[in-house]
């Protein structure tokens, strides 16, 4: 598929990923950012949570609720790297006509929604005091 523009002049960022092999279609390619967009959301969700909770404790914070807000935040800006790192991935893939990279991160996710589980059971179960 050819192209004009400025996919040519070399001056796409990041360079390496789009000097390396040939314009892949453009459905893959947009794929490829709507996939990028939901990591993105995801973490700003992440986000939210760690702000609720924050504030749901504000008047009487606990070392829990703390820790809790903190986990989120190190999880959204987690979310945030591995999201930058699979849209490289696949783009470099995509545009290299190699097979996709393999998927690791839901086992992440899961892992990640089940410690954030158990720190809210936690916080709601244990008596304020």
């Amino acid at each position: 598929m050819e192209f004009e523009g400025d996919a040519e002049c070399g001056c796409r960022f990041p360079r390496g990923v789009y000097e390396s092999g040939s314009e892949p279609d453009p459905l893959y390619t947009l794929a490829n950012e709507r996939t990028y967009l939901s990591w993105l959301r995801l973490a700003v969700t992440l986000l939210a949570g760690a702000v609720a909770i924050d504030r749901l404790f504000l008047e009487s914070p606990r070392l829990g609720s703390e820790i809790l807000t903190l986990g989120l935040v190190v999880i959204a800006f987690g979310t945030c790297g591995l999201g930058v790192r699979r849209w490289w991935a696949t783009e470099r893939a995509l545009r290299l006509r190699q097979p996709l990279p393999g998927v690791g991160t839901p086992i992440l996710g899961l892992a990640a929604i089940v410690l954030v589980g158990v720190g809210v059971i936690i916080l709601v179960v244990t008596p304020r005091g």
